[in-house]
C-alpha cells in the first residue's frame, strides 16, 4: 500500500513577501535565460542561498523545490492577472472599469519583465497591439 505525500504548509503572504524580496535582491542571477553550464551552477548555489535565507528569516524548514514552485507560481499568477486585466480593458460595451493589477503582480513584473513581453503581429490586423513597456505601464 502506497502512502500520500504529506502535503505542504500554505504560504502566508508575509512568506511570499520575503521570498519575493530575497529574489528581487539575485534576479540577476536566478532570472538568467542562459542555459551555460556556468549559469546553470550559479543558479543552483543562488537557489541555496536563498533558501538558507528564507528558512533563518522564517524560522520554517522550506527547500529549494519549495520556493522555486513557489515563485514560478506567483510570475503565472501575475501574468493571468495581467492579460485578464488586459482583456477587460479592451472590452467594449461600457461599463466599469476593470481593477488594476495588485502591487505583488506588479513587483514580480518588475523583478522578470521578460516573461510578461507582449507579442505583436504587424502582418495580422487582429493581433495588433501597441507595443507597451509594462516598466512604465501605469495602472490607475
Amino acid at each position: 500500500m502506497e502512502q500520500k505525500k504529506k502535503r505542504g504548509e500554505n504560504w502566508s503572504s508575509e512568506e511570499k513577501e520575503i521570498l519575493r524580496s530575497l529574489i528581487s535582491q539575485s534576479a540577476h542571477i536566478i532570472e538568467n535565460k542562459s542555459t551555460k553550464t556556468s549559469v546553470n551552477i550559479q543558479k543552483i548555489k543562488e537557489w541555496k542561498n536563498i533558501t538558507n535565507k528564507f528558512n533563518e528569516i522564517t524560522g520554517k524548514r522550506r527547500s529549494d523545490g519549495e520556493l522555486k514552485l513557489s515563485w514560478k507560481r506567483m510570475k503565472l499568477c501575475a501574468k493571468s492577472n495581467l492579460y485578464t486585466y488586459r482583456r477587460e480593458q479592451s472590452k467594449t460595451g461600457g461599463g466599469g472599469k476593470p481593477p488594476s493589477p495588485s502591487l505583488e503582480d506588479l513587483e514580480i513584473m518588475s523583478i522578470a519583465p521578460h516573461d510578461f513581453i507582449v507579442e505583436v503581429n504587424n502582418y495580422d490586423s487582429d493581433a495588433v497591439v501597441n507595443k507597451i513597456t509594462y516598466m512604465s505601464y501605469k495602472f490607475n
